[in-house]
């Protein structure tokens, strides 16, 4: 930016201070040359023009060369110098003899090596900095400009301010000077990217088409050695350390006896003419009445505005001419007094100018000296050593210069120059929270570099303040890169994108991550690391917010990257793992491994299995069931929670799978990814999970007779070969495993090939449960080691398979209905020790196997029954199922492989609702194996339960006699449709008997008329009760005895009318 500035109309920091002529003592004619040099009729090209003053400090330097002319010669010249000219002259000595004899002479640079060594690096390190530096940016622009004109840049009409602000370099810049001395050396390569606009969505062009434009624009791109940018010519060879301290107290002197004791003189001279004049009374009144009476076009003169042609590097484009004041106005003198102000520091007065001539340039309509005026108030706002009494002022003044040199002044470089001066300054005092405002001020279309440069340094500032505002630097860094990529700054853009993907990767924030994703994989396209972006794009397919025709671009442009980097690297992309790919979606967490017989359904309540588990091996091992080493092995067991299998049974893993798109997608070739180890202790190892992704596709041989079971050795594995999830489908994938040797099968993973061209394998990863046992992992989130999937492989077992038959979905309240159990081994060893416990006891009776014809309710038969009953406390939940006796006579109930056994099972209405019955088998081998105890297995029943009746009882004593009550029953029927009818009633008591008294037994219709029970009515029965004839006063029953009460037609059996039910 400040290698463009030159000679401008509307201040004085850039025009001459003072000139400095200089003559040799060897001169034959000092006086005449001096006045060759410097004549005032004859202007020189930095003062010729209406808005310079040219009446400037002439600064005379006699240059004395000890080895070409005498000290006494040379000072009689500075002698008559200072007589003729005046105090302003100086005598400086500077040697031009080599040192050592071989270095040759000082114009022969052929002999450039031994001029290296003779060069002082201290001396020469004055100006190789800067002078390499400057010849640097030179050469680059020299080359854009040769490059442009030649035609081979593109650019396109849109994008031609994305470039420099200005024109083409022509005219005197401070770096022409620069040009000029090195001019004998070779050019630099300019920027590599061609100047192209990008439109905002850059996800609409495909990334085929721009890779075609990119190969067609590098075979017009200029090609340049960069081995010569080296600059190799050598300064200073003989200059010595008192020529450096000469030059040095030169300058000192001019600055500090001429130069500024001449602005001091020129600050007191247009302070008392010009500056005192306009703020006494008269100066007022007469600005005021030029603001009010005044005309709109004064009269044209030397002292007011003047248009002249435009010309020079900071003219915008388009403009001809402009309006100026001449070097002789009051309003240019005012400025010009305020500017000297400023450079002597003294900031107070220099604004209090600022503000007075700000006036005059509102009321003339000259808006480039009046947005001047505004900066530099701004600027001395900010240098006082005073506190700031509002800061909105300040922003408001350079507010108001941008708005003004962009809009009215067309002049985009004076606004950056305003904006990049208002920027150091707010560092300087560290307001960091201001600095934003006016770097994002400078953003707009009309210059993509210069808006991503400001948006980024914005952002920045907002992780300087006091409390860093993190997520709008993140925003300001994503504006940057994308205005960057619209500049082709590609490798700027791709920096800050992954900047701002640091900040967003632990939010939710799903569509921000995934345009950052997207934007580096891009980025890292153009710039060829196709493995970089083949990884970004991968991070973009899983997400569910974007339109579906977005997602199918995404993905067909991830596999047209993915297809090339494979074929650049040489990888198979059917073999080879991409990590990182997130489609489609596994939820770990509920993948779980069953056997074969294992229900489907009863994946749920797990925390409440693992109880009915543990319950149940306590009974078993209280009752004597498990004992010995088989108690030890059974807690165990119960602690791993693994899932034991025997050699030859399927296992299978249910895996969750989803699609998050919108569209279809295609799995082939998923197999799951396993390891096998001799030991059948759990797998205790912690794994890596970022390793095991990279493994390679795993491949066994076919098996006969199968068209998806596949031998690896120690166990054999289904392939599904493709399966297509639907948009927005989640469904399960169940994958079978036989082992065929003892030992473990840890479940690593998956593969899958996703769209039939990219490999994956994805690691489950499972948490266990979470440990809460020290206060250390109370105080952490701690999860133990999870052994789900690692499968446990033993020697032959019996496998236990369960049908329930007759069982219906709907029963009444009160209602028992008889089903059968099914039991059935398909293992290879014999079945036994078969224990039930249900979440559901009161609704559960089981049978013997004999029972299977008994009837649900006792005979009819009027005949009483008696009932000698264990009265001992156990747990109803868990009871013993009755197998088949064991040929030999063995009490041991066996169901040998491959049989079956039939076993009655009673299911009674005990409350209303909806139950889901719960029952845990376990069992044992009939012969013992070392590595189990015993195997479980869950299965689940879902039954509702209806209302029937509504039952009340109440007793009185009898009036007739003593010991007799009266009992009465009121019995609604809750149904709305269907009605009961009462057929059977029984007792159970040691010493009391019941008779009816409200229904006459004898009579047919009677009994049906007082036990039919229509819907939604109620009914009355009494009935007499009354103590036992053969029970003594006072004697206590040995044990306790049901007494079974029958009537001839009466009975508690619901039986429905209109046989609506059986």
């Amino acid at each position: 930016m400040l290698s463009l500035r030159g000679i401008t109309e509307h201040e004085t920091f850039d025009h001459p201070v003072a000139i400095m002529i200089v003559i040799s003592s060897t001169n034959p004619d000092p006086m005449g040359t001096i006045t060759q040099l410097y004549n005032p009729n004859i202007p020189s090209f930095t003062v010729d023009r209406p808005y310079v003053d040219p009446n400037i400090l002439r600064y005379y330097v006699l240059l004395h060369d000890p080895h070409t002319a005498s000290e006494s010669q040379a000072q009689e010249t500075f002698e008559k110098m200072r007589k003729t000219l005046g105090l302003h002259c100086h005598l400086l000595r500077i040697n031009s003899k080599a040192r050592p004899p071989e270095t040759g002479h000082l114009l022969d640079d052929t002999d450039v090596p031994s001029a290296e060594h003779d060069a002082d690096p201290a001396i020469r390190e004055i100006w190789q900095h800067q002078l390499t530096e400057s010849y640097t940016i030179e050469s680059r622009m020299q080359a854009y400009a040769a490059a442009t004109n030649s035609g081979s840049v593109g650019v396109s009409s849109s994008s031609s301010t994305n470039g420099l602000d200005s024109p083409a370099l022509s005219g005197h810049t401070r770096s022409s000077s620069v040009s000029s001395n090195v001019s004998s050396l070779q050019g630099i390569p300019p920027p590599t990217t061609t100047l192209q606009t990008t439109p905002l969505e850059v996800g609409n062009t495909s990334l085929e088409n721009e890779q075609l434009q990119q190969e067609q624009q590098k075979q017009h791109e200029p090609i340049l050695d960069e081995s010569t940018a080296t600059v190799t010519k050598q300064y200073g060879r003989y200059v010595t350390d008192d020529d450096v301290n000469a030059c040095k107290g030169m300058v000192r002197e001019f600055v500090i006896q001429s130069m500024i004791p001449f602005m001091e003189r020129n600050i007191q001279h247009w302070n008392e003419q010009v500056a005192s004049a306009r703020r006494g009374l008269t100066g007022r009144l007469f600005g005021a009445s030029r603001r009010l009476f005044g005309s709109s076009s004064r009269t044209q003169s030397t002292h007011s505005l003047q248009t002249i042609p435009a010309s020079g590097p900071n003219v915008p484009a388009g403009v001809t001419q402009v309006t100026i004041y001449p070097y002789s106005a009051p309003e240019a003198q005012m400025r010009k007094l305020a500017d000297y102000a400023f450079m002597i520091r003294d900031y107070k007065f220099a604004h209090t100018i600022y503000d007075t001539v700000r006036r005059d340039y509102a009321t003339d309509k000259a808006y480039k000296y009046h947005a001047g005026t505004q900066e530099m108030i701004g600027i001395c706002l900010l240098m006082m050593n005073q506190h700031l009494r509002s800061k909105t002022d300040v922003d408001r003044n350079f507010e108001l210069a941008v708005q003004q040199f962009l809009g009215r002044c067309r002049s985009p470089f004076q606004a950056t120059r305003t904006t990049v001066m208002y920027y150091e300054l707010l560092k300087a005092h560290r307001m960091w929270k201001e600095v934003p405002t006016a770097l994002v001020r400078m953003t707009g279309e009309d210059s993509d570099l210069r808006s991503a440069l400001f948006l980024e340094q914005a952002a920045h500032c907002f992780l300087r303040t006091p409390k860093p505002m993190v997520r709008k630097y993140g925003f300001h860094v994503v504006m940057a890169a994308h205005r960057y990529g619209k500049a082709l700054q590609r490798e700027h853009a791709l920096r800050c994108y992954k900047l701002a993907s640091l900040i967003f990767e632990d939010h939710t924030w799903s569509i921000a991550k995934s345009h950052i994703q997207f934007a580096l994989g891009r980025q890292s396209f153009h710039l060829g690391q196709l493995e970089g972006a083949a990884t970004y794009f991968a991070n973009v397919l899983a997400d569910a917010k974007q339109t579906p025709q977005q997602q199918a671009a995404h993905v067909r442009e991830f596999m047209f990257i993915y297809r090339q980097y494979t074929n650049l690297s040489g990888i198979d992309p059917l073999e080879e793992s991409l990590p990182n790919l997130r489609l489609p979606v596994f939820n770990d967490q509920h993948v779980r491994v069953s056997l074969s017989n294992a229900q489907a359904n009863n994946t749920d309540n797990q925390e409440d299995w693992a109880a009915m588990e543990r319950e149940l091996l306590e009974q078993n091992i209280a009752k004597g069931f498990i004992y010995g080493s088989k108690k030890a092995l059974a807690l165990q067991q119960q602690h791993d929670n693994r899932v034991i299998c025997a050699i030859g049974e399927p296992t299978i893993v249910h895996i969750e799978v989803s699609n998050p798109l919108q569209i279809a997608i295609q799995l082939n070739n998923i197999v799951l990814g396993c390891e096998h180890r001799e030991s059948i202790k759990p797998f205790n190892e912690k794994r890596d999970p970022e390793a095991e992704a990279y493994d390679t596709m795993v491949h066994g041989t076919s098996i006969d007779n199968s068209n998806d079971m596949y031998s690896f050795g120690p166990y054999e594995l289904q392939q599904i070969n493709e399966i297509t999830l639907e948009p927005m489908e989640k469904r399960w994938i169940n994958l079978a495993i036989i082992p065929r040797k003892e030992g473990s099968i840890l479940v690593k993973g998956v593969h899958y090939t996703l769209n039939g061209l990219v490999h994956r394998f994805h690691p489950i990863v499972k948490k266990g449960k979470r440990l809460n046992d020290t206060l250390e992992n109370r105080r952490s989130v701690v999860y133990g080691q999870d052994h789900t999937l690692d499968i446990m492989v033993t020697s032959p077992m019996p496998l236990l398979d369960l049908q329930f038959h007759n069982v219906p979905e709907t029963i009444l309240s009160g209602e028992v209905v008889q089903t059968v159990l099914e039991i059935n081994n398909k293992g290879n060893k014999g079945l036994t020790a078969l224990r039930l416990k249900s979440s559901h006891p009161s609704f559960i009776c089981i049978g013997n196997p004999e029972e299977m014809d008994k009837q649900i309710y006792g005979g009819n038969d009027g005949k009483s029954e008696k009932f000698a009953l264990d009265n001992k406390l156990y747990d109803p939940s868990v009871v013993s199922v009755s197998l088949p006796k064991k040929e030999g006579g063995s009490d041991v109930g066996v169901v040998n492989s491959g049989q079956t056994t039939l076993v009655p099972l009673w299911i009674r209405g005990d409350r209303i609702g909806k139950h889901t019955f719960k029952f845990l088998f376990s069992y044992q081998s009939e012969e013992d194996d070392a590595a189990i105890a015993h195997r479980t297995m869950r299965y689940t029943l879902n039954v509702q339960v209806l209302p029937s009746l509504k039952i009340n009882a109440f007793t009185r004593p009898s009036a007739a006699t003593v010991n007799e009550y009266i009992l009465g029953i009121e019995i609604e029927n809750l149904q709305t449709v269907a009605g009961f009818q009462l057929t059977q009633l029984n007792a159970a008591s040691p010493i009391w008997s019941i008779v009816p008294l409200s229904i006459c037994t004898d009579s047919k219709q009677d009994v049906e008329a007082k036990t039919a029970i229509p819907p939604r009515q109620t009914t009355f029965a009494y009935y007499k009760v009354s103590k036992l004839q053969d029970v003594s006063e006072g004697a206590k029953p040995a044990a306790l005895n049901i007494t079974k009460l029958v009537f001839v037609s009466l009975c508690f059996h619901l039986s429905l009318l209109d046989n609506t039910y059986p």
